[in-house]
């Protein structure tokens, strides 16, 4: 290898080129992660301060939501109910992702949360690790949290605001008897915000259910897939990866709403229609036409108005005597063929 240096050829051993390239390899690895971990910390500084900004002085506390999907109609609702709940009691709810133009995870705006020292947050639940973490280091700095529709096994958290796992599987069962025919295997989809130990619970409840049910083909036997990811991206490649493998069972529950509405579009991309049970969870307006159209036999949801203000009030209480109860049930709600017309009436009364 030659190079030139000051008018003159200068020649390098091989070996010596592979030391020079390594280094300039190693060296822009290093100036790239040094200039990502600029940029990071300036957005979470700018992050912040946007967060501090929004303490007005008319309320008394500022309190953070925050969800996986934070822009579903589910989601959106729990804000909305939570925000007026707590507009009339003095308390600030915020939801930091409609404030900023970057997609952070859920990890990164909990941690957002917890740095700019606000009064309380109000968490949709996962069991990662790095929410338990992040979890005691909210404790720590004395900012109570309230876990909403999933729990999370830790004492960092004040109380817990969602349905109990005996009471869905029974509504999943009864839905599941009206439209049983001959089918024996069933399909349980869920995301990563569902630890393995709920999900055993949620698929024993429903056989316990069925224990004195007698089937056509006996006991129903299920299957359990996780998609390790909250993207609608990688639900749906998921999903469509299903359909393509031919890995589907005849009856489908899908426990979320990304999940739900991706199966409904795969069973009509695939044509399956007719094929498959599907059971789907939340609400939205995909979801709504799935039912109207039958593709979907009936969604479970909580009702999401009564959440968010369960949680605000929550807040509220622990926050003026520093106690709550651990628990707080929200009743859930099943929404199928026989009921859907008074769901879509609500929708096109709120659009007018």
């Amino acid at each position: 290898m030659f190079m030139k240096l000051g008018g003159k050829k200068i020649k390098f051993k091989s070996n010596s080129a592979l030391v020079i390239a390594a280094g300039c390899t190693v060296a822009f690895m290093f100036l790239t992660t040094i200039i990502s971990f600029v940029l990071y910390n300036q957005r979470m500084h700018e992050a912040n301060n946007l967060l501090k900004e929004a303490k007005y002085t008319q309320y008394d506390s500022y309190v953070v939501l925050i969800a996986s999907n934070d822009k579903s109609d589910f989601w959106q609702n729990v804000y909305q109910s939570a925000f007026e709940y707590g507009k009339e009691h003095g308390v600030y709810v915020d939801m930091i992702s409609d404030n900023v133009d970057v997609n952070y995870s859920k990890t990164e705006l909990l941690e957002m949360a917890i740095e700019s020292g606000c009064d309380g947050i109000m968490l949709e639940g996962d069991d990662q690790p790095e929410t338990q973490e992040l979890l005691t280091k909210a404790y720590s700095a004395h900012i109570p949290v309230i876990t909403l529709e999933t729990d999370i096994a830790s004492e960092s958290r004040v109380s817990f605001v969602g349905v109990n796992n005996y009471t869905i599987a029974n509504l999943y069962a009864d839905a599941i008897k009206k439209n049983l025919v001959k089918q024996k295997h069933v399909m349980v989809i869920a995301n990563n915000t569902y630890a393995d130990a709920t999900l055993n619970t949620f698929v024993n409840n429903i056989q316990g259910a069925f224990s004195e049910e007698e089937l056509p083909n006996g006991p129903l036997e299920f299957e359990v897939r996780r998609i390790e990811s909250n993207d609608a991206f990688a639900t749906e490649e998921y999903i469509q990866n299903l359909f393509q493998k031919n890995e589907i069972q005849p009856v489908v529950i899908c426990l979320d709403e990304l999940s739900t509405a991706g199966f409904y579009q795969a069973m009509i991309d695939y044509n399956k229609v007719g094929q498959i049970l599907l059971f789907g969870n939340y609400e939205s307006q995909s979801i709504y036409t799935g039912i109207k159209q039958g593709v979907i036999k009936s969604t479970v949801t909580m009702n999401a108005s009564s959440m968010g203000q369960a949680a605000a009030k929550a807040f509220i209480e622990y926050h003026q005597t520093g106690h709550v109860s651990d628990y707080i049930n929200v009743e859930p709600e099943i929404i199928d063929g026989d009921n859907i017309e008074s769901y879509l009436k609500e929708v096109e009364d709120a659009n007018h």
